[in-house]
Order: structure tokens, then sequence, then C-alpha cells
């Protein structure tokens, strides 16, 4: 090894050269630094207008919500239909799409319903959501008489749904809907899936046992 190659630093040398560039380059430095604060900044504005955002969005459902419990339905629903109009993808907007479509199911109105399913962006990440909405969808097809959709959103919501007693209860929907139709093979080969030990509801045990003893 000779003397050159024992003073030699890499590290050494790279730090020279680098400070060599910004003392010959010092309105290109200052530029490229300004860029990445600039960046920097719009992010962490962003990512706090965004959170601000969901806030004031979940305080406004939250406030919606009280209103439709104390029986302030004008208020509610039109404070649910301004979340549907004008918000984005979001928890706050699958709020307020399940209790405007609840909504409209007691009070019959179905062609309103048509129309949010066509504009639908509801959108949720959690199974057990997207299972009840596919519930809600079949119980609607279901009241249209368009048996064929909601033995398909029925099945959806079967698939999706974890919690046992919500699968069951699905599954003898579908038992019924299969009956009326005299598609008994269809029927048995559900029911046949259901684990009464595994019903903890009493009422849904209950129903589940009296198809039992019907069929």
């Amino acid at each position: 090894m000779n003397k050159e190659e024992i003073k030699y630093d890499p590290v050494r040398d790279s730090f020279l050269k680098g400070l060599t560039y910004i003392s010959s380059n010092p309105n290109n430095v200052l530029k490229i630094s300004s860029v990445i604060l600039v960046v920097l900044l719009l992010f962490i504005f962003y990512s706090n207008n965004s959170n601000k955002a969901d806030l004031a969005n979940n305080k406004f459902v939250s406030i919606a919500t009280n209103k439709h419990l104390d029986n302030q339905t004008d208020l509610s629903i039109a404070s649910f239909n301004e979340v549907l109009s004008d918000y984005s993808a979001s928890e706050s907007y699958n709020q307020a799409y399940i209790y405007m479509f609840n909504y409209y199911m007691e009070n019959n109105l179905l062609d309103s319903i048509n129309v949010m399913i066509k504009n639908s962006k509801f959108n949720s990440n959690d199974n057990n959501i997207e299972a009840s909405l596919n519930l809600m969808y079949g119980d609607f097809y279901l009241r249209q008489n368009d048996l064929e959709m909601a033995i398909e959103k029925y099945k959806n919501a079967i698939n999706l749904f974890d919690i046992y007693d919500r699968t069951v209860y699905v599954k003898l929907k579908l038992c019924m809907i299969f009956e009326d139709l005299s598609r008994l093979d269809e029927m048995n080969s559900i029911y046949s899936t259901i684990e009464v030990d595994k019903i903890s509801d009493f009422q849904l045990k209950s129903m589940y046992e009296q198809m039992f003893n019907k069929n």
C-alpha cells in the first residue's frame, strides 16, 4: 500500500466536492432547497387540511344523526342529502347513505333508492359494513319482487359477513325465497350449512327451529 492510498479518504473527498459545488453554484442550490421546502410545506398543509376536513365532515354527520334520533327528520334528511350530494367517498358519506337508504325504505320511496344506488359512492374496507349494505340491497330488491337480484345481494352478504348470527339471518332469508320459488335443492343446500349450536340470538334460533320443524 503506497502513501497516496493511505491518505485518500473517499468520504472526505465527496464532502469537499459537495462544498465546492455549493460555493460555486449558490443560486442552483438555493432553488433546489426552496423547491424541496415548498413540496414539504404543501404536503404538511394538505395533510392537516385533509384531517381537518375529515373531522368537520364527521362532526356534520354526527349533528345530522342526532337530529334524526331526536325525530327532527326534515332537518336530518336535508343534511344527509347534502352529504350524498357534496361529499366524496368516506365513512361520513357511508353513514349518511345508510341513514337515507333506511329512511327511503321505511317510507317506501323506492324510486329514490334507485337513484341512490345509481349514484352511489359507497365504499368501505370493513367487510361487515359492505355485507350490511348488500343485505339492505337484497331487502330492497325483494320488495321490488326482483328475486334474482335479491338472491345475488344476499349471497354477497353471506360471503362478506364474519358475524355468524348475521350470516345465518341472511341464509334463512334466502331459504324462504328458494322455498317460495320451489327451488328446494338450493334451499336445502343452504339450510344444511347452518349450525344451530353456533347461533347466539334467541329469536334467530327460534326462527331457524320453526323452519326446521316446518321442513
